[in-house]
């Protein structure tokens, strides 16, 4: 539907060009192409989570780039075509080259801003330097701050001497451009990889402990962000004849992020029509506000982002589904809300590895001067359910990290199944048969519960036959399959502990870790996630990690205990409480009860 609605808007748009005056449909281009340009923003930003302020300075980029390559080939090929190639692959480039040393150093989301506002004021000092005669390429003279003038436009390969394009015709042009880029990423956001890159954006940790490289995705989205910026600005310029710093800098920086806040951070419609109105509003504006044109623009996105804070598409899209579903809505929240009890009598799949060893050996890890892990070493059999427990601060949670591959050891390995794992990253670990399950409900709580399971299947097996299926058994097992469709961020905290558990068990794992598994549980949630527990303990290798000496004792299965970063005990949870060493730790002797 959204790519017949695609259609229908270029249609129509490619009918006005015909309409307009001239001069409407020159500028019209203008605003196209700096709708382009917001596409690449909702793209990286709203559909990947990537603030940036790099769109302005790929756009530029594109803009050099076809630019040159268009003075120079244009002699040769009588067309601007293959320029307008060159334009996009060198913001890609760019962008690949940036979004490396970003995503695979670690960079934390507020420096991505910073560090791509940067670039920005770094490429415009650099092309504003570039005034003196030495500073051209072939045939085009770089000219500092004024810039590059008599830009060849588009011209296509067809005369003597090519052709070039009317006003129409560019227009023309660049509308079916718009929508041939606008229709490839729809269809690549309802593959996988969109899907991916949605829960991506909602729980980065969850995504990666999926099986998933979120640092390979990030930088994928980001070079495709880069190379759409490119295109229009190779489209700009050949629009302008003529490019220069003043083009794209902090202006062009900051407007971006304007329209794509006004029109829907995550709508690519949104884009074009918040580029649209803003524009508009500026160009009505003209030279009568004066110096008042900045404050007028001001207010109008402060009103968006207080009264529609996700953007002006979004928020009638809502109203719309609102209206239209209103009528139902009692007979739906009722539907959802009928209870199922999880009775967890057996999987409904074996791992087609069935269980592995993990073992940890003389593992040691250093916060600065304090060694929370210190030389501990343990391991774990094929199948049965381990509890590791121990007093705060004993270590525990830090071993638990350095187990999923959240913290790097100083020293010490991990083997899984005899394998090294000691310096894989936690996608890989999940990859090689670990399931990890987090304290607070780890889950995409705008995504369904079906997706959730489907992306969980998938992440390990890359296989859309058995994601399929395996969501479809998880969601009987777990008694869900009533709240198939419904946001995970609407179950009961219960429920949301036993999805994330039906998360890794969909991914076949071998080896699960599951930390403090009943944090929050009523009694009755803790009975089931006893038995969900011991059940999967049949077929796989658990490690739980928890606090509720109940549940422990419930579990009836062997315990370590962590004190002072080591291993201090091991055995049955009855033979610790009769060790004196053991009571002391947690009781001072003075009797017995519930182990914080």
């Amino acid at each position: 539907m959204r790519l017949i609605g695609c259609a229908v808007v270029a249609l129509v748009a490619l009918a006005l060009g015909f309409a307009m005056p001239e001069f409407a449909t020159f500028q019209a281009t203008n605003w196209a192409l700096f709708g382009l340009l917001a596409v690449s923003l909702t793209l990286v930003w709203g559909h990947g989570g990537i603030f940036s302020f790099g769109q302005g300075a790929f756009f530029g980029i594109g803009a050099y780039a076809y630019s040159v390559a268009a003075m120079n080939i244009l002699p040769v090929t009588n067309e601007t075509v293959s320029s307008v190639v060159v334009a996009a692959l060198a913001a890609a480039a760019l962008a690949a080259l940036v979004g490396y040393f970003i995503f695979y150093g670690n960079v934390g989301d507020v420096y991505v801003g910073i560090i791509t506002l940067a670039m920005t004021l770094v490429l415009f000092t650099v092309l504003s330097s570039t005034a003196d005669p030495k500073y051209h390429i072939g045939e085009a003279q770089l000219g500092g701050y004024n810039g590059i003038s008599g830009v060849p436009p588009i011209t296509l390969p067809f005369g003597e001497s090519g052709t070039t394009l009317t006003v129409v015709q560019s227009y023309s042009t660049v509308i079916l451009v718009c929508a041939s880029i606008v229709a490839g990423l729809y269809v690549l956001l309802h593959r996988p990889f969109g899907r991916v890159l949605t829960a991506l954006r909602q729980n980065e940790l969850r995504t990666q402990l999926l099986a998933f490289d979120v640092r390979f995705r990030k930088l994928v989205v980001f070079t495709i962000g880069g190379a759409i910026a490119g295109i229009a600005g190779a489209f700009y310029a050949a629009w302008a004849m003529f490019i220069s710093p003043v083009v794209f800098g902090l202006a062009l920086a900051a407007q971006v992020v304007i329209w794509v806040l006004v029109g829907g951070r995550a709508s690519f419609a949104g884009a074009f029509i918040g580029t649209l109105l803003v524009q508009s509003l500026s160009f009505a504006l003209g030279g009568g506000a004066g110096d008042a044109t900045p404050i007028v623009l001001g207010v109008v996105l402060i009103a968006v982002v207080l009264f529609l804070p996700s953007g002006i598409v979004p928020a009638l899209a809502r109203f719309l589904v609102a209206k239209r579903t209103s009528g139902s809505a009692g007979s739906a929240a009722a539907d959802a809300s009928v209870p199922q009890e999880q009775r967890f009598a057996e999987l409904p799949f074996r791992s087609e590895s069935g269980g592995a060893t993990l073992s940890a050996t003389g593992l040691e890890k250093r916060f600065g001067g304090v060694r929370a892990v210190q030389t501990a070493t343990v391991s774990f059999g094929q199948k049965g359910v381990h509890c590791l427990i121990g007093p705060n601060g004993a270590g525990k949670s830090t071993f638990f990290n350095l187990l999923v591959g959240r913290f790097p050891p100083n020293r010490g390995a991990i083997e899984l199944d005899g394998r090294p794992i000691t310096h894989m990253k936690s996608h890989d670990r999940v990859r090689n048969g670990l399931g990890i399950k987090l304290q607070v409900a780890s889950i995409f709580t705008e995504l369904s519960v079906r997706e959730n399971l489907w992306l969980a299947a998938y992440g390990r097996r890359r296989d859309k036959a058995v994601a399929d299926l395996r969501s479809a058994e998880m969601l009987d097992w777990l008694a869900l399959a009533h709240r198939a469709d419904d946001s995970a961020g609407s179950l009961s905290h219960g429920q949301k502990q036993w999805l994330e558990i039906g998360m890794v068990m969909a991914a076949e794992p071998s080896v699960v870790l599951l930390d403090e598994p009943t944090a929050g549980m009523t009694r009755e949630e803790t009975a089931r996630m006893a038995a969900m527990v011991r059940l999967l303990g049949q077929s796989v290798s658990v490690i739980v990690v928890e606090h509720d000496m109940e549940f422990v004792r419930a579990l009836d299965v062997p315990v370590t205990v962590f004190h002072q970063g080591n291993v201090f005990a091991s055995g049955s949870l009855e033979e610790l409480r009769r060790d004196e060493r053991i009571l002391d730790i947690y009781l001072g002797r003075q009797g017995h009860g519930h182990v914080a």
